[in-house]
């Protein structure tokens, strides 16, 4: 590839900045990492890149321990530091105005006073990748400061996070009986999520014919994780009794079901289908006279 695209083009990564700390027989010391991350729930294990020339790897390797301190957004100056001067240099924990040190609960390390996170780490893998060795770190004391937000690193400046964006969904109101139906099914599930077919004549969606008008639906399922949609709705329209043709290109709607107070967060993955004859336990229903069929198309 060409280096100089390369060099302009990774500038646009986006990411947080984490100040390495440990301790070692030539002393404490802290760098900034850019490449710092959660790698593992349980066990909590997180990896940092670290040049092979750093001292910080030298003491990692040493003592098998180290702090992950990730920068507040007020930090810019002690990140500066971190990352501006080796060991080799200067005693960096030393410098009076950069860093306030925090008392390790676990480890015998170093930690930074005012970072969003500090956790404690015992080292599990170190490994050559590239220009960099990647160490991991088991966690074995962690701790946040929720009133704290964190320094972001963009194109070789320091930025702070935004307002939030809020994910697109489609509002659409609907009765009480549909919604408390949807809310069975999801089960308290943050989203649920569904998988159905979009079968239209006209200005008309089939639907399964209910004794209550209002629970009127396309046909739709709820699929097991892990198995495949467009197969599992075919199986489940054919125990229907509907045999149809189904375009195999999904599309998805984001809803967000409104009754009263009450909100419901469902996602359908709709496939089209086209159908000759139908079932007695089927119908055609207007898609204007019903918010959900109109929301669905």
């Amino acid at each position: 590839m060409d280096r100089e695209i390369t060099e302009k083009s990774q500038r646009y990564f986006m990411t947080s900045v984490s100040m390495i700390t440990s301790n070692g027989s030539k002393g404490q010391n802290v760098m900034a990492a850019e490449w710092t991350m959660q790698i593992s729930y349980e066990p909590m294990l997180i990896a940092v890149f670290i040049h092979e020339s750093s001292s910080t790897l030298k003491n990692i390797l040493e003592t098998k321990q180290f702090g992950v301190n990730v920068a507040s957004e007020d930090q810019t100056n002690s990140v500066n530091i971190a990352g501006g001067y080796s060991r080799k240099e200067i005693a960096k924990l030393d410098i009076s105005n950069a860093f306030k040190l925090l008392k390790a609960k676990k480890l015998n390390i170093p930690l930074i006073r005012g970072c969003i996170i500090n956790a404690e780490c015992r080292l599990v893998l170190s490994k050559k990748i590239g220009d960099h060795v990647i160490i991991v770190g088991q966690v074995v004391y962690i701790r946040h400061d929720a009133s704290k937000k964190p320094l972001v690193y963009h194109r070789g400046k320091y930025f702070r996070i935004g307002s939030p964006i809020d994910s697109f969904r489609q509002e659409v109101k609907i009765n009480s009986d549909l919604f408390d139906l949807f809310s069975k099914c999801a089960n308290g599930k943050f989203v649920f999520k569904c998988v159905g077919a979009l079968i239209k004549s006209k200005n008309t969606l089939l639907v399964i014919r209910d004794t209550e008008p209002s629970l009127e639906i396309i046909p739709y399922f709820e699929p097991t994780r892990g198995h495949d949609y467009y197969d599992s709705l075919k199986r489940h329209l054919k125990k229907s009794g509907l045999l149809l043709t189904l375009k195999p290109k999904p599309f998805l709607k984001r809803l967000i079901f409104k009754n009263d107070q009450r909100i419901q967060r469902v996602n359908f993955i709709l496939f089209h289908g086209a159908i000759k004859k139908i079932p007695s336990n089927f119908k055609w229903k207007l898609i204007k006279q019903n918010s959900l069929l109109r929301a669905l198309i």
